[in-house]
């Protein structure tokens, strides 16, 4: 049964290994010269925030650099390690792996073409049929997601024209979604390893904050994602990425408190 994304275990094994995405591209450059193949950047990065989910050649050669197992990388329900049993996944996907298991390397290959070219057809795809693992309208939310996105580095001016689209979030991938009030792009490293460029982080809406959580402020009429910190001196905005100095709240400068990050 597949109970996340590729987007939630990459980030799941980069907290485990404290790993950056820098990491893990060194990790696969060699797996990527051998087999002529190539994963960027941007490839990553947009595989970490969810904005992409990579094809099942990048996916093998990121299973293969992370020593995991590629179903589990997939978001299956089944062991990080490689060795695991046939028995532990479904019998649907049993019927696939068997058979895939038992075909060559240009086999597997034209076996994966085939799959991509069926997730390519809407009759045939999750989102589109009604069945098992289809989500239900219960597990679906329409959020407001902004496009100009709080600031994790140097912070962004707020402006009431802030173009925002509306976006179905499956809460059963992100169930904190279903509290929120509204959800910001996050831009910059300084929240890292927690939060990426790129990644979306939903708000709830509240004019208070606990010591130690992470929330969106205003200061000094730019808004920043960043850790709320009560110390003997004063008031900090703290970045969780080391290289960023904390931010002091001073006195007779604009700060407010906008909504906690869930």
């Amino acid at each position: 049964m597949k109970l996340y994304n590729t987007s939630y275990r990459l980030k799941e094994i980069m907290k485990i290994n404290n790993l950056k995405q820098v990491d893990i591209l060194n990790k696969c450059e060699p797996i990527c010269k051998s087999l002529g193949k190539r994963i960027g950047r941007n490839d990553l990065s947009q595989y970490v925030s969810g904005k992409v989910e990579p094809r099942q050649d990048k996916l093998t050669i990121l299973a293969r650099a992370l020593n995991v197992n590629e179903t589990w990388l997939m978001g299956y329900d089944v062991p990080m390690e490689i060795n695991y049993k046939i028995n532990d996944v479904s019998s649907k996907e049993n019927r696939l792996l068997l058979p895939f298991n038992k075909l060559n390397s240009k086999g597997q290959e034209k076996a994966i073409e085939r799959v991509e070219e069926l997730t390519q057809i809407p009759k045939y795809t999750i989102d589109n049929i009604s069945e098992e693992l289809s989500i239900t309208r219960e597990d679906v939310k329409d959020i407001n997601l902004y496009e100009i996105p709080a600031s994790a580095g140097t912070g962004m001016l707020i402006t009431d024209d802030v173009p925002c689209e509306i976006k179905q979030v499956d809460l059963t991938i992100a169930p904190q979604a279903r509290k929120a009030d509204f959800a910001l792009y996050v831009r910059g490293d300084s929240m890292e390893p927690n939060y990426y460029d790129g990644d979306i982080v939903f708000i709830k809406e509240q004019p208070y904050i606990d010591n130690g959580q992470i929330g969106i402020f205003i200061y000094d009429n730019e808004t920043y994602i960043k850790k709320y910190s009560i110390q003997e001196d004063g008031v900090y905005l703290i970045s969780l990425n080391k290289k960023y100095p904390p931010i002091k709240i001073e006195e007779n400068t604009l700060f407010k408190i906008c909504g906690i990050v869930l």
